[in-house]
């Protein structure tokens, strides 16, 4: 009799174990504020940049991903949410990283074009010597 209380306590404790495990593997997912905050600011800078100019459908999907993941926090899909405004921030810095490439390259080309320039300047004025 008191193997068979035994043997159902162990039984009881290891379904125990095994439900408590299961709800925890069910807890809710946090909520992505951080990740959020990071897309925010990351749109952002992307607008404060030369982004609109030179990369404006970049920044356009990153404002439309952030806010999904606005909606999808308000709707408690955390899940969504973060996958959204991880989406937005890759989208914000690829628009920014782009018009800063856009940038640099139109500079580049303005100084060629000022050095083409001056070698004209130097050859013209070395043959009317």
């Amino acid at each position: 009799m008191v193997v068979l209380r035994v043997r159902t306590q162990q039984w009881f404790a290891i379904l125990v174990l095994v439900c408590t495990v299961g709800l925890s593997a069910c807890a809710s997912v946090p909520r992505p504020t951080g990740t959020l905050s990071q897309a925010e600011l990351a749109v952002r800078e992307a607008e404060r940049s030369e982004a609109p100019r030179y990369a404006a459908l970049e920044l356009q999907m990153a404002r439309e991903n952030l806010d999904n993941a606005k909606l999808a926090m308000q709707s408690k899909a955390y899940e969504k949410a973060r996958r959204l405004a991880e989406k937005a921030l890759v989208e914000a810095q690829l628009a920014e990283d782009k018009a800063m490439a856009a940038s640099t390259r139109k500079t580049a080309d303005e100084l060629r074009e000022n050095i083409e320039s001056l070698r004209d300047e130097i050859t013209r004025a070395s043959k009317n010597r």
